[in-house]
This record gives C-alpha cells, structure tokens and sequence, in this order.
C-alpha cells in the first residue's frame, strides 16, 4: 500500500481548482494543480438541447461567439470595487464537510485583488481551501492562453436550452491543444444579452498524476450590474483516496466609496491578482 506524505498530502490537496474567471471581464480560465487530492464533484446533469440545422451551425456559432466576447469587453468597463464574502468547502466521499473557510474577497480594478478570512476550520482540509483561495487572488499569467476565445478553442453549436428561466445558446467546446488550462465541455450563453450562464466541463489534459476524472461546474449571475461567477462545484478523484468535492459560494456583496477609497491608500504591490476572477 502507498502511503501519502501529510506533508504532501495538504500541498495537493490545495490546487486541484482554480479555474475561475469573471465573466464580466474578459473571461480567463485557470486549473491549476500542485500534486495529487482535492475536491470537487459536478452532479449537474444537461437537458437535452434543442436541435439547429446542422448547415447554420458553424456561421451561427461565430456570430455567437463574436457578441459573447463584445459582452465581456462591455462587462469589463461596468466592473467597479466590491467586495464578497464567499464560503469555500470541502467534502469526502461519503459527502462529510472535512473542511469549512469564509471569507471577505476585496477586488478593486483593473487589476486589484485581497482578501482577509473572517472564519475556518477542518485542519489539513482547511489549509487546502485556504491555498486554493490564495491562489483565487494571485495575479493571472498567461491570460491570454486560458481565456474563452477562438484562439484557444474551436466552438460548436449543440442548439438552445433554457437555464434559469432564460433561453440560452450551448455551446461545445473544444481546445485547439493539449493543455490542462483548458476544457473540455460546454458553456451556456445567454441569447439576450450574450453573457456566459454556466460553464462545465474537465481539464482536456490530467494536470497530476495523483487526480483524475476532474470535471468543473461554475455559474454566472448579474450583480449590481457587473456579471461575475457565483458559484463553482469540482470533483475529482484522488489516488488512493477516493472522491473529493470543492464548493464556493458567494454569500454577500457590498459596495461602498470608503471600501474603495481605503484600498485605492494601499501600496499596489501588496494587491494580488485581477478582477477577471472574483
């Protein structure tokens, strides 16, 4: 029997997740890993999507895609500073909370990003939602190579379904690379205003050995004007292990002048990370 470093053990725990972007800026997508062992599973099952006439289907996801990136752009001037409490969790095989941590995410932009925890608890496992949160708030790289956008990814359209009581375009994608930044799976664009509703899919490339069968849910929502993720539900089974399931949720949003004042008397070098992955 192979026994796990401790050691080890939290490090890889930590990384499995980190494929959030904000939607209301240019989408980047980050999965990230530092070993083996972490959370995440997505029972999110697809409703059977409305047929498109396959002859239309390529110039109809172009055109998609053209208004969703126009969408993103517009997102990105409309975000302004605010911050979210959102609450991390993480759960065993036998769906047990091993893990709990909440915490204030403050994002000021273009490019600024801190955060302070307000409560935690679960030992090993709540090391690895605080490194996964750290991670949340580091500075993007290579954005350009993670992001939503027809230089990474082929997209096609599967046809229309409704999300959320809104009618919505899915689309399939298909990175252009192997690379465990990206994915594979479907996002759901909303066919009013072209924002993305949900994203889901898996890492088209394992990004460690010790995890697999990783698959990603991430859904979007108007906040007070700017689209942001709300909500990311992983999975992943670990070596040895078993299954392990992250959660986020954003619990609260607050917007006030003195908040961005303060942060804006701050030196930037101490404010990590971007406001495209609140």
């Amino acid at each position: 029997m192979l026994l796990i470093p401790q050691k080890n053990l939290s490090q890889n725990l930590s990384q499995i997740f980190e494929a959030g972007f904000l939607a209301g800026t240019h989408v980047a997508l980050r999965i990230t890993i530092l070993g083996a062992l972490v959370c995440l599973l997505a029972a999110v099952a697809a409703a059977q999507a409305n047929p498109t006439p396959a002859g239309s289907r390529n110039e109809d996801a172009r055109n998609i895609v053209d208004r969703m990136l126009r969408a993103q752009q517009d997102n990105k001037a409309r975000v302004r500073a605010f911050t979210v409490k959102r609450g991390y969790h993480l759960y065993d095989k036998q769906q047990q909370e091993k893990a709990q941590v909440v915490a204030n995410i403050t994002v000021l932009p273009p490019d600024g990003k801190e955060y302070q925890v307000e409560s935690s608890s679960g030992g090993m496992g709540e090391k690895v939602l605080r490194d996964i949160l750290s991670k949340e708030t580091e500075s993007p790289r290579d954005a350009q190579r993670k992001e939503l956008s027809p230089e990474n990814y082929d997209f096609q359209l599967l046809g229309q379904e409704m999300l959320d009581g809104r009618q919505c375009y899915l689309l399939g994608l298909n990175p252009k690379r192997e690379d465990k930044d990206l994915l594979r799976g479907k996002i759901w664009v909303d066919a009013e205003n072209y924002n993305i509703r949900r994203l889901e899919g898996s890492p088209v490339k394992n990004p460690s050995w010790w995890v697999h069968d990783i698959h990603i849910l991430m859904s979007f929502a108007d906040v007070d004007g700017m689209w942001l993720r709300t909500f990311t539900h992983a999975v992943a089974n670990v070596r040895f292990k078993g299954k392990y399931v992250m959660e986020s949720r954003d619990l609260e949003y607050s917007f006030t002048q003195e908040t961005a004042s303060r942060h804006r008397r701050h030196d930037p070098g101490i404010l990590a990370g971007s406001a495209i992955n609140p």
